[in-house]
């Protein structure tokens, strides 16, 4: 009898555990996981394990960071973030770029001065403290791979000496998209290095988190909300 009721009180905790572990292990086959299945090489690399983790917890990633002292001011930042969105809305989302003014900090004026589907020229205007800063942007769609890249109109008289950057997409599943991000900002001369600082390292997370509640809203939300 003793032995009846043993194994009676271990198939009763067995069942116990099973029955508490179900929901966490239901709860984790839903989490997206960027190895599996497994991306391009590409997509993860540079990335550690806590980078990817850090991903899939919905978290920006920065490779890279501007020290803002002599040289690596000018450097190239890397960032990376985990859309909750398929690929072909976020790539149609980022390809509006005069929609920038409604989630990027400083941004007051966006407009395309000319554009196809393969890129289109778009005029900024940012407005930090009391400078106005305007400049135009080429914009590059590289529709089949994904890929948006820009760099300074060399026909206008921008404000800014050189602005460099791009946007590299890749599926993850049918609701989620992987980004990695590269960017590129010299001021010159002319302003103040805080507001470089505020266009690069200190103001980054928060624009590419805008960027990724954007998006991630289907364009409803709004950075100054």
């Amino acid at each position: 009898m003793r032995g009846i009721r043993k194994m009676m009180y271990i198939g009763l905790s067995v069942s116990l555990v099973a029955l508490f572990l179900s929901p966490l292990r239901a709860l984790g086959d839903e989490s997206v996981k960027l190895s599996s299945p497994p991306l391009p090489p590409k997509a993860l690399e540079g990335l550690s394990v806590t980078d990817i983790a850090s991903l899939e917890a919905g978290k920006i990633v920065v490779l890279k960071q501007d020290s803002g002292e002599g040289k690596n001011k000018k450097s190239l930042i890397k960032a990376s973030l985990l859309f909750d969105q398929p690929i072909e809305k976020v790539w149609s989302m980022l390809k509006q770029t005069d929609r920038q003014k409604e989630y990027l900090p400083h941004l007051r004026e966006a407009k395309i001065i000319e554009g196809n589907n393969d890129g289109n020229i778009t005029e900024f205007m940012l407005k930090i403290m009391f400078f106005n800063i305007r400049y135009r942007v080429d914009h590059k769609f590289e529709n089949g791979t994904y890929k948006l890249s820009w760099h300074l109109d060399p026909n206008y008289k921008n404000d800014l000496k050189e602005l460099y950057g791009y946007y590299q997409l890749y599926k993850v599943d049918d609701t989620h998209t992987l980004a990695r991000y590269g960017s590129r900002v010299d001021i010159g001369l002319l302003v103040p290095a805080f507001i470089e600082d505020a266009l690069t390292r200190k103001d980054l997370p928060t624009a590419l988190g805008n960027v990724k509640k954007w998006i991630d809203s289907g364009g409803k939300f709004r950075e100054n909300d």
